[in-house]
């Protein structure tokens, strides 16, 4: 979504390259660098090194915690930071705020009206994601509605189809009657899943994790334009700067008086809104990319020392001392029922 928004610019040309610890030479000679830098796909790389040799390096730093960019992501290996939450404040000179890069979509979205309730759910198996909550909130609100969840298996995710197949079932019993539960596990891409959520006559997540980096989930929602509601949680910070969270606003209510809101949000977070953004950092940078051009050529990226396990046990013991004093684990939530979600 980053890169599609980047090539609305007409300042600067692109060129796109994956890269891994299999597939680490990339050529020199570029004004600059674009890293979509992330700890668990990019640990082996050895970021210390990238200014001296390629000149003028930005990253984007998806993985931000409520003011706090730097909590995945090294702090002085970069010459730009790009960071991908609407909702930071930092005075960091090289640290700039981008909106949300949602999809520019090129196809029409039909009107639809639903004579019972459709409340719609979906994302990656993982805990926290609260997809009983969902039920449990329809329950008190509707004494007939429909919820659609979609649980796609991850590639990088443990165990993925077992726990998705798990959380349908939990999901599935939690329903009172007259509720009915549709629980799916297909990947869709981008179109299907902005479709998927048009049908819906609510978008509903209510998370109870606690972890870095904002909701990426919500952003096809978004796009839609269709009521949405969302828990109080840090990953939903940027939303509920707009859209009060449930319980404050029911379910209902958010039905009936989220649509505005949820308008509001994608007029701010406009794909072209995010290429002027990018567009204005690289004209503040103007002379400083000029001078640090390298000379062209092949560099082979290097790898880490330490390997990307031992940063993320080390920013683990971080957030367990903090943790610690709330009294909850930040990778389970236990239930009364004895559940673990």
């Amino acid at each position: 979504m980053v890169y599609e928004c980047l090539l609305l610019s007409k300042q600067y040309q692109l060129d796109y390259i994956e890269i891994d610890i299999n597939n680490r030479e990339i050529k020199t000679g570029y004004d600059f660098y674009f890293f979509n830098y992330h700890p668990v796909t990019m640990g082996w790389l050895e970021t210390r090194f990238l200014k001296k040799e390629l000149g003028f390096v930005i990253t984007m730093i998806l993985e931000v915690s409520p003011n706090d960019a730097f909590v995945l992501c090294p702090e002085k290996d970069f010459t730009v930071y790009c960071a991908l939450d609407p909702s930071l404040r930092s005075k960091q000179k090289n640290l700039f705020v981008f909106p949300r890069p949602l999809t520019k979509i090129n196809f029409e979205l039909p009107v639809i009206t639903n004579e019972v309730p459709v409340i719609g759910s979906f994302g990656f198996g993982t805990k926290g994601k609260g997809f009983q909550h969902v039920v449990e909130a329809v329950n008190k609100e509707f004494d007939k509605a429909i919820i659609r969840i979609n649980i796609p298996y991850g590639d990088f995710i443990p165990e993925s189809k077992k726990y998705a197949l798990y959380l349908g079932e939990v999901c599935k019993q939690k329903a009172k009657p007259g509720i009915e539960v549709r629980v799916t596990h297909d990947f869709m891409n981008r179109e299907e899943l902005i479709k998927w959520c048009n049908v819906n006559t609510l978008n509903c997540f209510l998370y109870d994790r606690n972890m870095p980096g904002l909701s990426a989930t919500t952003d096809q929602a978004i796009v839609t334009q269709k009521p949405m509601s969302v828990s109080n949680n840090d990953t939903f910070r940027h939303i509920t700067a707009y859209l009060p969270p449930y319980p404050s606003f029911s379910l209902k209510d958010s039905i009936e008086r989220s649509s505005p809101l949820i308008k509001k949000m994608n007029d701010d977070w406009q794909a072209e809104k995010f290429t002027e953004k990018f567009e204005e950092v690289l004209n503040i940078y103007a002379k400083d990319i000029a001078a640090r051009s390298a000379a062209i050529g092949v560099y082979t990226l290097p790898i880490r020392r330490k390997t990307i396990i031992d940063t993320i046990n080390k920013r683990v013991k971080k957030y367990k001392r903090k943790i610690k004093k709330l009294n909850f684990n930040t990778l389970l939530t236990v239930r009364n029922t004895n559940e673990i979600i």
